[in-house]
């Protein structure tokens, strides 16, 4: 007999009383089932972490920056990169233009403020004699082109019956406005000065008369408010102008 015969024989008899079990066959399939879980978690774990790491250079790069953040800058291919910030000046040196209030790039500008006429850049001006600012009444919002004032506005009368007086003259003609002030105003015709019948129209709402005044020219009367009487009157082409003066008196 030879050596290979031998040793079927011996391995024959040594499990020759040996018996497999009645669950080895379902031990070996629940072991191949769970072998193969362990794979795939395995698997998928790693592909998880590939398409994310895959992901962060994305994001990156479509990430908006904050204009103006000065620890982002975008380079040529759209990645961003660090700048440096800004150091501050040394002593004695000269600050930067941006220090000093010049816009920068890409900043819009505003205009720089300027006082409106009639006032100062320490506040409002107080009006000269009969509350006159720049040569024009505060009270007085609009004067035809081509006049020019005749003289300050003048004052008269007293504390019962107060009347400011301001005129203007040029080669459109002439204009005159009268505030009355006084307790005893009780309608338009108290301010007429013109004689005949007047006609009736009305500035911003309150009853106003209307008439020609002695010699040439037109005049149109009424009461701002109680206590207060205006009278324009006006010549030449500036006459044409009569009404939207009136409504631009606003005492």
């Amino acid at each position: 007999m030879d050596l290979e015969s031998e040793l079927r024989q011996a391995m024959a008899e040594q499990v020759a009383g040996t018996t497999a079990p009645a669950s080895l066959v379902a031990d070996v399939k629940r072991r191949h089932r769970r072998r193969k879980a362990r794979i795939h978690a395995a698997a998928g774990a790693a592909a998880a972490t590939v398409a994310a790491l895959a992901l962060v250079p994305t994001y990156q790069s479509f990430r908006a920056t904050p204009a103006g953040n000065p620890g982002t800058a975008r380079t040529a291919d759209g990645g961003p990169t660090l700048e440096q910030p800004e150091r501050p000046p040394a002593p004695g040196s000269s600050a930067s233009p941006s220090a000093k209030g010049e816009p920068r790039a890409g900043a819009s500008s505003r205009p720089e403020a300027h006082p409106s006429a009639g006032r100062s850049a320490d506040g409002p001006r107080k009006p000269g004699p009969g509350g006159v600012v720049d040569g024009l009444p505060g009270w007085i919002t609009y004067i035809p082109d081509g006049l020019t004032a005749a003289g300050p506005c003048t004052v008269t009368g007293g504390a019962e019956r107060e009347t400011t007086t301001c005129k203007w003259r040029g080669s459109a003609g002439w204009l005159e406005i009268a505030m009355v002030k006084g307790s005893g105003l009780t309608g338009p015709r108290d301010l007429m000065k013109s004689p005949g019948l007047p006609g009736h129209t009305s500035v911003r709402g309150a009853p106003a008369l209307t008439a020609d005044r002695p010699g040439s020219g037109r005049q149109i009367s009424w009461l701002a408010r109680p206590g207060v009487g205006v009278t324009v009157s006006a010549g030449g082409s500036v006459e044409t102008r009569l009404m939207r003066v009136a409504e631009g008196v606003r005492p």
